[in-house]
């Protein structure tokens, strides 16, 4: 973790240069030094390889570089913090001096530190000459996607199944696939639930991943949703006994398929199986799980599937495909090649593993003959073979993606991760490596899709027109990796129920990862160890756990002074905890809280995300707020985010995400709000009519403002007829910034014939438009509008009559209709767009349903065979 601590430090001065020079001001000559020092470090560290012969004397280097960094991080962030709390400016000036002495020693710590590793560099002369890797391209997320469905080896057991699937018997049948962890249920199975034949073959389908920590309510919940997070919200009060229920009437008199992914116990069948109707209509349900017994158990006198081992010859066949793609192996390599996939032992995450690490090194027989060697020098079980060839790809990341990679060990087994959240605190960290002309969240975006083509990370869901990753997860055996590592490097420190601070007698901690049980332990005595150095602090819990009490459950200390990372979102703090202000350091802040925010809050300077989730139905936020120069992300749960208006002389803001904004006070001007975020890119704004029956027109207006606006969404909010608030005439509403990417529109009731001022956008990509976002029965949508739009989402609306052209929509890609109960036809001419991949239908009329089947059978008869339509009682997923 020596860059990792490097970077880390390089990033603390680069942000105090540019959101708070003056604390540094008397230190500037020694801040410079020292930032020459430690760019020294970072590029040794980030150019110095795993060909090195003697990686003994290489680590030893880098540990002392590592508790070096540690160290002078501690004391800089120390001084710093001192700075800026000193209430008098005696107190201060005493603050700089005792920083200046202690940067000249930290200076010279780290001078003796680049001594060694020029001695280091002169012994091991390859270092200036060749990398530890070559480039290659990124794979494009169209590749990643088609790679990951992949089934090599697996065609016979996949036909068998699909066949069982597909079988005469009409009585409800359990499905089991049955095979140790790495050799490919889940991707077997997840191939079967995607597979078009299979998707048409029943109504209705969910895919529920159970793992050890079973939770039947959350399972049941899984079900309901239909593979929609949204599903989940309506029935989250529901007892475990009424979601039994529930489920069973959602399923019955409906042919269906529910896949129950790696079962580990007989109680878990138990707890769910009577919500599965029986109707003899030829439901089936898909079981994926390690023990036999489990299979025996849930398969109703079916034998189970037994997942066979790879054989050499498809070991060879999937590391060849993993890694070269449909180019051929060159000859020089070959042997080589099928030596290293032996050793995988036919366990599939191991290949896919040892390909993504191989497709990242130089194509050379010495290249890889290395990586052939370290594999033959674990022998071994399979699993433990597997465990070995998984450490193999860690020990040849890029020490910039280590520290990203052990973040995965974070989250909970089997866990759906978000991936903005992973990204910002990624961000919020700063092991992330300044890169000139990119933001940090790219920079994130790239490490992250570096270890998706490394196969470390799987993909579970990206955006349908962005095509960037929305969330991932990992395996179960790459968990197992991530918390072993992480322990042994001394990235985090994981504090389960038994767990006790004081008695442990810890060190040095500088990330705790606390889970469910270990919050509820009252003797937790986080108070007690020696956790000064602390910089971030994750409370995990599973998606249904209830709220705990801050009262009793103290996480939140001053004693944290160096936290910057801090998400606590599953604990009540009924009241704003002050503390949290003091803890200057704070770059990501994650809690639920009630009750007003103090002016204090402007304390926290370095803050980066702010997300707080209100208790009341809003918070009060003081007008200190747009003091937090450093502040980019900014949301307010699922409640508006009522603000002040700035100050007229404020510092503009560095906002680029601004979720549930609304204004506190009628005399609120949103242009002043606009001036003052300049550079934001998202924005999420709720109008509250009652409050400001002129709002629509003044944030209409004020958008002249927002020039880098990317992504906007808009509701009103109105308690008396939507008709009787003033629009501004349509001729000038062409105010609309001409990057916008992305519209949303809630609940606006504009006319179908104002639609002209959001086709002229030049750059559209998305948009929807929600609850009567447009009123009226007839739309005509004329040709030569919408040059780039890519997808088109219509919710709730009392369209009747839909007119088009071809050209109306030249590159559409997406069509989602919601609750369109009145419309009589969609546009034949929608068919014929050469881009259109999908029209998605949810609760829709049936003359709708039907003309969307007319277009795409038309289509089939023409030869065009990628439009898919589908119809569902249930909202998608809209991720753009």
């Amino acid at each position: 973790m020596a860059y990792a601590v490097i970077t880390s430090i390089l990033t603390t001065i680069e942000q105090v240069l540019q959101f708070n020079p003056s604390l540094i001001s008397e230190s500037r000559g020694s801040i410079d030094s020292l930032y020459g020092t430690l760019s020294f470090l970072q590029d040794f560290l980030e150019n110095t390889g795993n060909w090195i012969n003697d990686q003994e004397a290489l680590k030893i280097l880098e540990k002392n570089i590592r508790d070096a960094g540690y160290k002078a991080e501690d004391t800089i962030d120390g001084c710093l913090r001192r700075i800026h709390v000193a209430d008098t400016d005696h107190d201060q000036n005493n603050a700089r001096h005792k920083l200046y002495d202690e940067l000249q020693e930290i200076i010279e710590a780290m001078d003796s530190i680049q001594r060694d590793v020029m001695k280091f560099k002169n012994v091991h002369k390859r270092i200036k000459d060749v990398p530890a890797t070559t480039y290659l391209p990124p794979r494009s997320s169209g590749r990643v996607l088609d790679e990951e469905n992949t089934l090599v080896g697996m065609e016979d057991v996949f036909n068998n199944i699909r066949d069982q699937l597909f079988g005469q018997t009409p009585a409800l049948n359990v499905v089991s696939i049955v095979g140790m962890g790495g050799i490919g249920k889940s991707t077997l199975a997840r191939s079967l639930f995607n597979h078009p034949s299979v998707y048409h073959r029943f109504d209705i389908s969910s895919w529920v991943t159970v793992s050890q920590a079973c939770d039947a309510k959350e399972m049941l919940l899984d079900v309901l949703s239909f593979g929609t997070p949204g599903g989940k919200a309506m029935y989250r009060d529901m007892s475990e006994d009424e979601l039994l229920d529930q489920v069973h009437r959602e399923l019955k008199r409906k042919r269906y398929l529910i896949v129950l992914d790696d079962m580990w116990t007989i109680e878990a069948w138990d707890q769910v199986r009577r919500s599965f109707p029986d109707d003899e209509n030829g439901s089936r349900i898909m079981i994926t799980t390690r023990l036999l017994e489990v299979a025996n158990c849930a398969g109703n006198d079916f034998p189970p599937h037994h997942m066979p081992f790879l054989s050499l010859e498809d070991s060879w066949k999937l590391l060849s495909l993993k890694v070269f793609g449909n180019e051929d192996c060159p000859p020089q390599l070959e042997e080589v090649g099928k030596q290293i996939a032996k050793q995988c032992q036919g366990l599939a995450l191991s290949v896919v593993v040892i390909a993504g690490l191989l497709s990242k090194i130089n194509r050379t027989y010495d290249d890889w003959q290395q990586i052939a060697d370290n594999v033959n020098s674990h022998i071994g079980s399979t699993s433990q073979q597997c465990l070995a060839i998984l450490a193999l790809s860690y020990n040849y990341l890029p020490c910039s993606l280590k520290a990203c990679f052990l973040y995965m060990g974070f989250f909970l087994e089997d866990a759906e991760i978000p991936t903005d959240t992973l990204i910002r605190i990624w961000v919020a960290e700063g092991f992330l490596k300044t890169i000139c002309h990119k933001k940090p969240e790219e920079v994130a975006e790239e490490c992250l899709e570096d270890l998706v083509s490394r196969s470390l990370i799987m993909v579970n869901s990206r955006g349908w027109v962005s095509g960037k990753i929305r969330s991932c997860r990992i395996h179960d055996l790459i968990r197992q990796l991530c918390l072993r590592k992480g322990k042994t490097e001394k990235f985090f420190h994981v504090i389960n129920e038994c767990y006790e601070v004081s008695s442990e007698g810890v060190e040095s901690e500088h990330r705790l990862l606390l889970y469910e049980d270990a919050v509820r332990n009252q003797n937790l005595g986080l108070q007690e160890g020696n956790l000064d150095s602390v910089r971030t602090i994750l409370c995990i819990c599973e998606p249904c756990t209830s709220m705990l009490e801050f009262e009793y459950y103290k996480i939140v200390d001053t004693r944290f002074q160096l936290l910057r990372v801090l998400d606590v979102l599953m604990i009540l703090f009924r009241r704003f905890p002050t503390e949290i202000t003091q803890l200057v350091h704070l770059r990501y802040l994650a809690f639920l809280t009630g009750g007003d925010v103090p002016t204090s809050i402007s304390n926290l300077w370095n803050l980066q995300t702010l997300i707080v989730e209100p208790t009341e139905n809003q918070l009060s936020w003081p007008v200190e707020i747009w003091k937090m120069s450093s502040l980019k992300y900014f949301q307010s749960g699922g409640m508006s985010m009522p603000v002040p208006a700035p100050p007229k002389a404020q510092h503009i803001l560095g906002l680029e995400k601004f979720k549930k904004l609304s204004l506190n006070e009628a005399s609120s001007n949103w242009k002043e709000i606009c001036m003052a975020v300049p550079n934001v890119r998202e924005l999420d704004v709720i109008i509250n009519l009652d409050i400001h029956p002129n709002g629509w027109n003044d944030f209409i207006g004020s958008l002249i403002c927002l020039v880098d606006l990317q992504k906007l969404s808009i509701q009103l909010e109105v308690s008396s007829h939507p008709l009787f608030f003033i629009r501004r005439p349509a001729q000038l509403w062409y105010v609309f910034p001409e990057n916008l990417k992305s519209l949303t529109l809630v609940a606006t009731h504009l006319e179908w014939t104002d639609m002209p001022m959001l086709s002229s956008l030049p750059n559209l990509e998305v948009l929807k438009l929600e609850f009567y976002g447009f009123e009226g029965s007839n739309w005509n949508l004329d040709e030569g509008g919408f040059k780039k739009l890519k997808l088109l989402h219509i919710h709730q609306t009392r369209l009747v009559h839909w007119q088009a052209t071809s050209d109306s929509l030249p590159v559409l890609e997406y069509l989602v209709l919601m609750f369109c109960s009145q419309l009589e036809e969609i546009p034949r001419v929608i068919g014929d767009i050469p881009t259109l991949k999908l029209i998605d239908l949810h609760y829709c009329s049936q003359a709708a349903v039907t003309s969307a089947e007319e277009i795409q059978e038309e289509q089939k008869s023409i030869g065009n065979e990628v439009l898919v339509v589908t119809v569902s009682p249930h909202p998608p997923l809209l991720e753009t």
